[in-house]
């Protein structure tokens, strides 16, 4: 009987020694695993492009690598500038392709002819980014130019067409400044009666803006989304093309341009976007040509009266093929959700796209241009939905162009124009697809 007891009591020890043994491997491999965990991220350099879009050094430092540097340290970026001749073309011609594209919503689409974007679905689901505060329009342009409800852009910050107005001609000429409610009939007439001819000076009421822009005021597309082609001969681009027409027609309320009203001061209303035209105002005042200005609501149609221009989303975009696509992913989910990342393009009149009331009462704070504006009309009506946009219409969008122009030179009436304009558009497609 000693044997069975001595074997058992070896077992039991050999046991033990195993379970110790066991015990150490399992801490030793704890050990290693929160080394590991506690090892920082291989530092990362993310190479950003803007794509037919400008972007300012200031938002580069201040608004893209400071914050994101704060978040995430492992994380620097080199910025490819086009406008310094890295084209996204080049870039993509000679191996270098940037991990991101900033861009606007109308060249949003232009990506998808160097089949750039990687849809971020997945990846908003898994990492749980929360879209909820994010301003539903924004979203839904970084989904409209996919077939297949793919999401290939994050919003960063939003631009809005305005009604600029020169506030010393109205009070020279006695007339009541712009209001955030006026209707398209009320905004023509206001037009006529600041277009005159005053002491030797011809004054204009209005420098209208081209015939697809004009349209994107009530999200009228270039594209028919259900037949994939060029559609301008429909009631839509006829009541777009009829409201420019009858402004150009007015005596006097020709050849304008921009200066017009922030140089020579003789242009009584400018429809422009917001940050593009406070720029150019804050840049007359310094160079000792400030503007007595302020802005009113675009005009509405009696058809939509809750409805007042458009926003123009600016994009993320990351790159399909970047090396480190979840870095870039990171980085731009960050840039759109931070709240304090927003405040701060916010105070400085970028329009934020989370819908937090804080960052609004904040916009335009930082900005002395803006000092006493009337920011709030900015901010008042509904936007109208961005229009259906797919890679084609850079290629319509001049044809539509072309035909407004033609028709308020007189050159062509609307209907003979605007066939004329989607039969040259459709055939270009049709080139295009080949």
């Amino acid at each position: 009987m000693a044997t069975p007891k001595g074997i058992r009591a070896g077992t039991a020890a050999v046991v033990c020694l195993a379970a110790i043994l066991s015990g150490c491997a399992g801490q030793e491999t704890a050990d290693n695993a929160a080394t590991k965990a506690e090892l920082p991220p291989e530092p990362v350099t993310l190479k950003i492009n803007n794509f037919n879009t400008v972007i300012s050094q200031e938002v580069i430092d201040n608004h893209i690598v400071a914050p994101i540097q704060k978040k995430y340290p492992h994380i620097s970026f080199e910025y490819l500038d086009q406008l310094k001749g890295s084209t996204l073309q080049n870039l993509i011609t000679s191996g270098n392709v940037p991990d991101i594209v900033f861009t606007d919503y109308p060249n949003l689409s232009g990506l998808l002819e160097f089949d750039y974007p990687q849809d971020l679905n997945e990846f908003v689901k898994a990492k749980r980014i929360g879209l909820d505060n994010v301003n539903p329009q924004m979203i839904e342009g970084g989904k409209r130019i996919g077939a297949k409800g793919e999401l290939y852009a994050l919003p960063f910050y939003m631009d809005r067409m305005m009604l600029f107005y020169n506030k010393d001609l109205f009070e020279k000429f006695g007339v009541p400044y712009p209001t955030d409610d006026m209707k398209v009939d009320e905004f023509v007439g206001l037009v006529k009666r600041m277009t005159r001819l005053d002491g030797g000076v011809q004054y204009a009421g209005m420098r209208t803006i081209n015939l697809h822009t004009t349209g994107m005021q009530w999200g009228y597309p270039v594209i028919d989304p259900k037949t994939g082609l060029a559609s301008f001969q429909t009631d839509s681009w006829k009541k777009a093309l009829t409201l420019l027409n009858d402004i150009n027609s007015i005596p006097g309320n020709e050849k304008l341009t921009n200066e017009t009203f922030y140089k020579e001061q003789r242009l009584a209303m400018l429809q422009q976007s917001f940050s593009i035209m406070v720029g150019l105002l804050e840049g007359a005042r310094k160079g000792g040509s400030p503007l007595n200005w302020d802005i009113a609501a675009m005009p509405q149609s009696k058809e939509e009266p809750e409805v007042s221009g458009f926003y123009k989303p600016y994009y993320f975009v990351v790159s399909k093929s970047s090396k480190h696509k979840e870095a870039a992913m990171d980085a731009v989910a960050h840039l759109m959700t931070s709240k304090e990342g927003q405040l701060e393009l916010s105070k400085t009149g970028k329009m934020p796209i989370l819908t937090d009331p804080d960052l609004v009462k904040s916009f335009g704070t930082a900005v002395e241009e803006l000092k006493g504006k009337r920011l709030e009309a900015v901010f008042k009506h509904k936007a109208a939905d961005l229009a259906y946009s797919n890679e084609f219409d850079k290629l319509a969008s001049p044809q539509l162009n072309t035909a407004g122009t033609n028709v308020i030179a007189g050159k062509s009436d609307m209907n003979s124009a605007l066939r004329e304009a989607e039969e040259a558009a459709n055939k270009l497609i049709a080139e295009k697809k080949k």
